[in-house]
């Protein structure tokens, strides 16, 4: 603040006594002070001060008509408190009263006539810097919020850039982790259609074989196998998702069953195509009598199978794979061995990183990821010994299945005895069939129709015991249907057959139970055994 600012400011004087006034205004202009207005009454002061828009009023105590308490109070209601706007009251009383009563009323200052001229100019100079510090610091203020404001906004458009920023990267990489996932699932369901197209090949192009019972009997069961474990590899796209649902447990499994299943399951591999390339693998089974171990049997086979395969990549002149188990007090030991071209130690030392491969092409660098996720997903531990020219020993540990927590599949499946009418609604003819034959095959007296609106003209001539319905069809959905038929019939059995994802912990009331296609007979009547009773 300079003197120019002080010299520059606008007073108002206000005094009844014209030589007081006459003797202000010099004094004041002799200081320097050009911008003063002087007024001898107070009539003029109300209708001059939003005009003047005075940096400091000067007032008389005592006037006729309006006081300098009046004046006080008109000033204070005219300006915000903000504003602080300094009042200089005169007064030739000596009376205490009367300055306490001028201070009350919001007086800055009083100066008692007759006065000094130097001191008056202190008085004014002192007022008059405190007003215009207050201005300038308001100013200060307002700048400030004004760049907190810009700066806020600033912030708030870089965060709002960041979040959508961050929205791109959570969605490039769900995509990224999604054909991750996606490759894994195409690795482990080709070796499901390996198992598939292989055994059937084999039927196929050896008619006279089919009259090897047992033979075709094997083969049938690594077909259905295969089938199975290719469903449950599908469902796992469920689960990249969504997690695990409260009743998926693990069950007491017989690591030396699976073993000698993926045996014959990856025949097609380890054998078939082995000899077509020039190539002889035999394989040797040494399994001890173990104990059974907690586990997702669909997702053991596919491991042992993955580490099967693996072993057939690395004999590319021929050898031996050999399987092995043991048990210890707390943990089953299955081995797989082979005496092929071996890992040099950055190979051991990096196989297990997903897409890390040594196949080129012919690798999607998946396998023993997959296998090292399932292991850690029951608990166990896998460890690689392998040398260059040595072969492989891929030695996987589970722990031993306790009584705590073992579920018997037998047990937990609930029977029934009676025989049901069942009306099943399905628009694909494969579906359709296969359903009704397992339901036919157990004694119940199926329906079986292809659409919504025939299931309604059913259900209008006939009670059924329950309704087994597909979700996704042509003109009315499974759900449309479901809501249907509780119209009629409050208390109708529904269960639901879908391809899709389907929340069951979430279900809608018109539903009693949801099953996920492909069903097995198994699972079929376990289901009904629920529903019914």
């Amino acid at each position: 603040m300079t003197e120019d600012t002080l010299r520059g400011a606008r007073i108002l004087i206000l005094d009844d006594d014209v030589s007081t006034l006459c003797l202000l205004r010099g004094v004041l202009q002799r200081l320097g002070f050009a911008n003063v207005l002087a007024l001898n009454h107070p009539r003029g002061f109300a209708e001059q001060l939003p005009v003047f828009q005075p940096d400091l009023v000067i007032t008389d105590l005592v006037m006729p008509e309006i006081d300098g308490i009046q004046i006080l109070e008109m000033v204070r209601a005219s300006f915000p408190r903000e504003a602080h706007m300094p009042v200089l009251v005169l007064t030739a009383s000596q009376e205490a009263q009367n300055r306490r009563r001028a201070l009350a009323a919001g007086a800055t200052d009083i100066l008692v006539k007759p006065f000094d001229p130097s001191e008056l100019l202190m008085r004014i100079r002192n007022v008059l810097s405190t007003r215009f510090l207050h201005l300038e610091l308001q100013g200060t203020n307002v700048a400030l919020e004004q760049m907190v404001s810009a700066r806020t906004s600033e912030l708030e458009a870089a965060l709002s850039e960041l979040k959508e920023s961050q929205r791109a990267v959570v969605q490039q990489e769900r995509f990224r982790a999604f054909g991750e996932m996606a490759s894994g699932i195409v690795h482990d369901f080709n070796n499901a259609l390996m198992t598939v197209i292989g055994y059937s090949e084999l039927l196929l192009a050896a008619p006279d074989a089919l009259s090897d019972v047992e033979q075709v009997k094997d083969y049938l069961n690594a077909i259905n196998t295969a089938g199975r474990d290719a469903s449950h590899v599908v469902s796992r796209l469920r689960d990249f998702y969504r997690p695990r649902e409260k009743n998926d447990q693990f069950a007491a499994v017989n690591l030396n069953q699976i073993v000698e299943a993926v045996v014959k399951l990856a025949q097609p591999k380890w054998k078939t195509q082995a000899m077509n390339s020039g190539r002889t693998i035999n394989i040797s089974v040494e399994l001890e009598h173990t104990p059974p171990v907690m586990g997702n049997e669909a997702e053991l086979r596919e491991a042992i199978t993955n580490l099967i395969f693996n072993a057939v990549d690395a004999l590319p002149n021929g050898g031996m794979i050999t399987l092995r188990t043991r048990a210890d007090s707390r943990m089953v030991q299955m081995e797989v061995e082979d005496n092929g071209v071996g890992m040099t130690p950055e190979t051991r030392q990096r196989c297990l990183e997903p897409f890390f491969t040594t196949k080129g092409d012919r690798g999607t660098g998946l396998g023993l990821p997959m296998v090292l996720g399932t292991v850690k997903r029951h608990d166990g531990a896998l460890n690689i010994q392998s040398a260059p020219g040595s072969g492989t020993t891929m030695v996987v540990r589970l722990p031993v299945a306790d009584d705590v927590g073992v579920r018997s599949d037998e047990a937990a499946k609930p029977t029934l005895m009676q025989s049901l009418n069942i009306l099943v609604v399905d628009n694909e003819p494969s579906a359709r069939e296969i359903v009704a034959r397992y339901l036919s095959a157990d004694g119940h007296r199926v329906t079986a129709v292809a659409s919504g609106a025939e299931a309604m003209q059913q259900f209008q001539q006939g009670d059924f015991d329950l309704l087994l319905t597909d979700q996704g069809m042509p003109g009315m959905t499974g759900m449309q249907l479901a809501r249907f038929i509780r119209r009629m019939r409050a208390h109708q059995p529904i269960v639901l057959l879908t391809g899709f994802t389907f929340d069951s912990e979430r279900l809608p009331p018109e539903i009693n139970k949801v099953i996920r296609k492909p069903i097995a007979p198994e699972k079929l009547r376990a289901v009904l055994a629920e529903v019914v009773r």
